[in-house]
């Protein structure tokens, strides 16, 4: 018998801190056979898999994030409120 190949996708060990609550949730939505890491794995890989719907987000908040970014300024940020607002009232 041959061994089994090594994965090209090498499992790097990590360690992340959650609140007690959080982690009694996770602990409720498996077995006692289920293994967590595949849990995490797996929620973590579907998360990063969907698409960002844009348009669940409201436009003056994007504006905010730009403006966090350094994207746009202050000055900016207020014409594209306004304008927002413009566009708003024609719908």
């Amino acid at each position: 018998m041959s061994p089994r190949p090594r994965s090209r996708d090498k499992v790097v060990p990590i360690s992340i801190g959650i609140p007690i609550s959080l982690l009694r949730r996770l602990d409720d939505e498996f077995s006692y056979q289920q293994s967590r890491s595949l849990w995490v794995k797996s929620a973590i890989t579907e998360k990063l898999n969907q698409d960002f719907d844009f348009d669940s987000v409201p436009s003056k908040q994007l504006l905010g994030i730009l403006l966090n970014r350094g994207i746009i300024d202050y000055e900016l940020l207020l014409i594209l409120k306004k304008r927002v607002e413009e566009i708003e009232e024609q719908q």
